[in-house]
């Protein structure tokens, strides 16, 4: 006996024939799901003559077995969606498997018994058809700075030259930061560092992408200036910055988000962009400690999935 479980009426988009797998149209109408589909929802327990006639459908998530037509002679017990709601002994969307005797299908249009596997029921979706969700975080941890113009080195844990330095900050006290170390009284001085950034597979491509910084002054503001940029470029066109934004001041006490735009146009999903951070600071005083504090790094991305 075949499954009387839950069923639900729908509108056909045309005619349709009984013991057909289908699913829902553009329009919320039923029509075939074919061998491509994964979106089936169940299938027909009566023919539908015309668009317009309203059929039952036994949804795949009852229990029990389901009648359903086969495309072909089918001799494996495991079947695949196939043309026109039928199904087949080979294919790519999963349909179930086949019950009683050994033959099977001796003919195309025969009818079997089938078990549906859950995997037909939560089916696939495309990650296109997923809704976006716009400027989600991927943080860029401190351990993965390295020296700017040597990036097979770790950033240094002193600042020096023109590199920035991670900073502990004593675990359990702190926060590792990434800081320029004391300038006072050093006139214009600028440090940098680097990190490499792979675009993930769920970035929508050519969406939004931000690089967003905090970052401060860690103790006494920079008595003319200090500023934090950004260069960024993609590894298939090294020699093309993409950051749009042009440098900005964190000449303050009080850390802040500073947010770059990178430019979408060209990245995919798979692509690495290669960053480089300044920050530049002018101080002429001779007083308390001037040093510039990069908190966290982080790029946001449109991204579905």
């Amino acid at each position: 006996m075949f499954s009387e479980g839950p069923t639900k009426t729908f509108t056909a988009s045309g005619a349709l024939a009984i013991y057909r797998r289908v699913r829902l149209d553009g329009n919320g109408e039923l029509a075939y799901a074919g061998a491509a589909h994964t979106d089936c929802i169940g299938i027909t327990i009566r023919p539908a003559f015309a668009q317009g006639d309203k059929i039952g459908v036994w949804l795949l998530t009852s229990q029990g077995s389901f009648p359903v037509i086969a495309a072909a002679q089918t001799v494996a017990r495991t079947l695949y969606a196939a043309a026109d709601g039928k199904v087949d002994d080979s294919g790519t969307v999963l349909h179930g498997t086949a019950l009683g005797p050994t033959g099977l299908a001796g003919a195309a249009d025969d009818l079997l018994e089938t078990i549906v596997s859950p995997a037909a029921i939560i089916g696939s979706t495309a990650r296109t058809a997923l809704v976006q969700d716009d400027l989600q975080p991927y943080p860029i941890r401190i351990c993965e700075f390295r020296v700017w113009d040597a990036p097979s080195t770790v950033a240094p844990a002193t600042p020096a030259t023109d590199d920035l330095g991670v900073i502990d900050n004593t675990f359990l006290t702190a926060a590792p930061t990434v800081e320029t170390g004391d300038l006072k009284d050093a006139g214009a001085t600028t440090r940098k560092t680097r990190f490499q950034f792979a675009v993930p597979p769920e970035y929508v491509a050519g969406q939004t992408i931000t690089l967003r910084a905090n970052a401060g002054m860690k103790t006494t503001v920079a008595s003319v200036s200090a500023t934090i940029d950004f260069q960024a470029v993609r590894q298939a066109a090294p020699d093309a910055d993409v950051c749009a934004t042009d440098a900005q001041s964190i000449n303050s006490l009080e850390a802040d988000d500073f947010d770059f735009t990178i430019t979408p146009t060209d990245v995919v999903p798979g692509d690495v962009l290669d960053c480089v951070c300044s920050v530049a600071v002018n101080d002429s005083g001779t007083g308390t400690a001037v040093i510039g504090q990069i908190n966290s790094v982080a790029l946001l991305l449109d991204v579905k999935g």
